[in-house]
């Protein structure tokens, strides 16, 4: 069974993503030379051949990772197909609309079934079909936030990246939210991101200490953030960490 045309365009749209049975020989090899320096190459006879007929309408070369993927529209799997050899469909997908019917916590359900599964340069690819998918989902900007933060917590993505296509178009946590609070961020001086970029901070000074020293004698930075402009608030997090946009900061000062 085929992916639907409209998923494919969906998948096309985000320029790194090719389905193979629309691919010419000529197009295939050009983007491979998109792909990182260390990817395995992948042969154009291999992929079309009749061994591979019963996955290769699902099959999609992706640019910026590891070449083939096996990819199902109702379930969102992605299936790492490179080397061809090796792969192994489960016999049953869990479709994402039977996920959202039977789950009481779909944002969690969401993010330990479909995107923990999932290679980190295709994280961001996922969460943008699961926003589409549920539309029609009642409280689903509610949902779509805590998957957001979910994922930003515990998936391995590319911070800046991600932010900018996700973080940064939440809403605030609390508007009706009274007074202010002292929040902290420890930066190292060569591996952080400065805080004019990042949304990351902390109500633990110690935990901020923590990640300024890690690896090299960095700094700890402390601000005010009015509890009407905190995006999220992590809870029991061992890290105390808060989302804040910089804009939002006030008496932003070295400790």
């Amino acid at each position: 069974m085929k992916n639907s045309e409209a998923f494919d365009m969906q998948l096309m749209m985000t320029r790194k993503i090719f389905k193979v049975a629309e691919t010419s020989e000529k197009l295939f090899n050009l983007i491979q030379g998109l792909r990182p320096r260390l990817a395995t190459p992948v042969d154009y006879d291999e992929v079309r051949a009749k061994v591979n007929e019963k996955y290769f309408e699902k099959l999609y070369f992706a640019t910026d990772s590891n070449g083939l993927y096996y990819i199902d529209e109702e379930s969102l799997a992605f299936i790492n197909a490179n080397p061809l050899e090796i792969l192994r469909v489960p016999s049953k997908l869990i479709s994402v609309e039977k996920m959202i019917a039977k789950s009481s916590n779909v944002a969690n359900d969401l993010y330990a079934k479909v995107i923990s599964n999932a290679e980190k340069t295709q994280i961001m690819v996922i969460l943008e079909l699961l926003e589409d998918r549920l539309r029609e989902v009642p409280n689903r900007k509610e949902i779509f936030r805590d998957l957001v933060v979910e994922t930003r917590k515990h998936a391995d993505v590319y911070f800046a990246d991600f932010d900018s296509r996700f973080t940064s178009k939440l809403g605030y946590e609390n508007l009706r939210a009274k007074g202010e609070t002292v929040i902290y961020r420890g930066e190292e001086n060569m591996w952080s991101q400065n805080y004019l970029f990042e949304y990351s901070w902390t109500t633990s000074k110690e935990k901020a200490e923590s990640f300024a020293n890690r690896f090299d004698e960095g700094r700890v930075l402390q601000a005010k953030v009015p509890n009407n402009r905190i995006i999220y608030t992590y809870k029991d997090d061992d890290e105390h960490e808060v989302l804040v946009h910089s804009d939002d900061l006030l008496e932003v000062t070295t400790l």
